[in-house]
């Protein structure tokens, strides 16, 4: 650990200039560590929104589903859904596997979100987007190339996904990561709406110019990067992927790292990119860094 102490402190160093506040964490075989710097509330407890790395959480709630024979992994989004919503479809119907590999098709937002999240909403974008105006999403997004055919980032696939999810799990996305992976994990401080006793530890988010800016809430697309969490629960949940793992959730986690498409020389799992120097890679130094009120991985 002693080695890693100073790569930190090069991290800590070089980013302080530009960052309100950082969090380092570092687990080593059973030894955890963790560092900080800068404007934090409850420093390395600070609990701060973690982006898209919830996006790993909801492939994880899938593989745990399907283990479980609740889902497919190749079943129609569309079996999932309302019988009053009907998604376009383009050359073969999108699947639960094409939106868990941003292989669907579909575009990174849904539609009529893109114009106001750069405009009149671009300090909150997806706040409005409530279950409601999701459904409406579901039928007026088109797909913009055939499912399978090409890697394309999309938030809004990624979002439907985790909203799928809870459907069929008869629940909301919170209660449904709650209940099936912070819970058994004992993920205490992972959250969508923290409670109200421990929100005077959630970091303040901070412009690229180090103004204090609002948090960010996803709404109906939170299974996209709706979560806030702390530098010690994702270094738990990050443990998933190690070779010692015994949770019940071990299984879902190597289910995600099983390759499934390809990206140039990278391999695609469900969201994970396994084996691959990447934010979402599970063999390389789990670093979490805070960034201005939001987290990544290293």
């Amino acid at each position: 650990m002693a080695n890693i102490a100073g790569r930190v402190g090069a991290v800590l160093k070089r980013s302080s200039a530009r960052h309100a506040g950082l969090v380092v964490g570092v687990r080593l075989q059973a030894e955890s560590a963790y560092w900080h710097r800068g404007r934090l509330p409850d420093g390395p407890r600070s609990i701060v929104e973690i982006g898209s790395i919830t996006k790993v959480f909801t492939t994880t709630l899938l593989a745990d589903l399907a283990r479980e024979g609740l889902v497919a992994l190749e079943d129609p989004v569309q079996r999932h859904l309302p019988e009053r919503l009907r998604m376009p479809t383009r050359g073969r119907e999108i699947t639960l596997l094409d939106l868990a590999t941003h292989h669907s098709g579909l575009p990174r937002l849904p539609k009529g979100l893109l114009v106001t999240a750069y405009t009149r909403d671009r300090r909150n974008p997806y706040a409005k987007l409530d279950r409601a105006r999701l459904e409406s999403a579901v039928g007026a997004t088109k797909p913009r190339r055939e499912p399978g055919r090409r890697f394309v980032y999309s938030n809004y696939g990624m979002g439907l996904l985790g909203h799928v999810l809870a459907l069929r799990a008869g629940t909301t996305y919170e209660r449904l990561v709650r209940a099936r992976i912070c819970e058994p994990l004992g993920l205490d401080d992972t959250w969508i709406d923290t409670p109200a006793a421990e929100r005077p530890r959630v970091a303040t988010g901070h412009t690229r110019r180090g103004r204090e800016t609002s948090h960010w809430n996803l709404a109906a697309l939170a299974g996209a990067g709706g979560l806030r969490s702390t530098a010690a629960d994702l270094l738990t949940f990050l443990s998933l992927h190690g070779d010692g793992s015994s949770s019940t959730l071990t299984a879902a986690a190597r289910e995600t790292r099983r390759r499934r498409a390809d990206l140039d020389a990278i391999g695609v799992g469900l969201v994970v990119h396994p084996g691959n120097p990447c934010p979402y890679a599970s063999r390389v130094l789990p670093v979490y860094v805070h960034l201005n009120g939001r987290a990544v991985w290293l």
